[in-house]
């Protein structure tokens, strides 16, 4: 089975409420038949703009050139990033670099070396095929629309989802093998894994409200179990790095704290103890002095030590001139 090429109007290309970024500039480019790189370039983007995680931030100059070639407000086009999402969540954000609750891509310019986007066979199914912001939450394993687990790579050939490069995502097929990645035949989702995604969407939604505390305990506990318990001690990374069913297994695993943490009455009472290891602020560590001491005999001793400590760099008789 082949992908269904997207045919819309001027109108059906309007951004949706969860949308990425990325998605929308694609679907317009599609529209005005033009590819991604060309569609881009018309706007007055840099070369470069496809070799950028867009979906997840977007600096202010590259905002106004987005919202001005689009047509759309700049708060729209600002919300469509997903730092913005996490941010109204209580989450600290970045530019780039490590951040909580977000899957990474591993861009390398228009390569994706990282399973980190994610997919669903059901909705890329359907001719208003776009990208979710969802599917770039650590969170997300399944389709609650239609109860299908989330993909991250092609069936056949195992290719990451690289959705706008060679317009895998409006063909809704895998640029390398042609495979198509819409209406595969998947195992359904259970009802308990139904019950559990809706006990996390509702910490979440806590989040949104003004009570990061749950969703806050919820990561340090997810980042804890996957650093000590011997079924992913070994994983050699950050669980945000992990594949859509090595997450899903860490999430079903811990399936009675989340239930608990989701369900208890005082859930918005929790204090917000930040993402970072928590110190201890009553025991201060001890300044060093950067006077050197009185007395002449440790002076000459503690200079002693620091020469003791220098390592000179050895050059190598290639780099000695003749």
């Amino acid at each position: 089975m082949v992908g269904v090429p997207m045919v819309q109007s001027d109108a059906q290309v309007a951004p949706h409420p969860d949308e990425v970024l990325g998605s929308l500039l694609a679907r317009r480019a599609w529209r005005a038949a033009h590819n991604t790189a060309s569609f881009a370039k018309s706007m007055g983007l840099p070369w470069d703009v496809w070799c950028r995680d867009i979906d997840r931030s977007v600096n202010a100059l590259f905002l106004d050139k987005v919202a001005e070639g689009l047509c759309i407000g700049r708060e729209c086009a600002r919300t469509m990033t997903v730092n913005t999402f996490l941010s109204r969540c209580g989450v600290p954000v970045q530019a780039i670099g490590f951040e909580p609750w977000i899957t990474y891509v591993g861009l390398v310019r228009w390569k994706r070396i990282r399973y980190g986007q994610m997919y669903c066979c059901g909705c890329l199914d359907c001719p208003d095929r776009y990208l979710s912001r969802d599917w770039r939450i650590s969170t997300s394993w399944l389709c609650p629309v239609h109860t299908l687990p989330l993909q991250d790579c092609c069936p056949e050939c195992g290719k990451p989802f690289t959705p706008y490069r060679d317009d895998e995502l409006v063909l809704a097929r895998c640029g390398r093998c042609s495979t198509s990645l819409a209406g595969h035949d998947l195992r359904p989702i259970s009802d308990e894994e139904l019950e559990l995604h809706r006990h996390i969407q509702s910490i979440w939604n806590d989040a949104r409200t003004g009570r990061p505390g749950p969703l806050c305990a919820l990561y340090r506990h997810l980042s804890e179990v996957a650093v000590s318990d011997p079924r992913f001690a070994l994983a050699g990374e950050h669980w945000s790095y992990w594949r859509t069913w090595e997450r899903a297994a860490l999430l079903s695993s811990q399936e009675g704290f989340i239930v608990r943490l989701a369900c208890h009455p005082s859930r918005g009472a929790l204090v917000w103890c930040g993402y970072n290891k928590a110190r201890d602020l009553s025991v201060r560590p001890k300044r060093r002095s950067a006077s050197m001491p009185v007395d002449p005999q440790r002076r000459a001793q503690l200079l002693l030590d620091l020469a003791r400590r220098v390592r000179w760099p050895r050059r190598s008789r290639a780099r000695v001139s003749r």
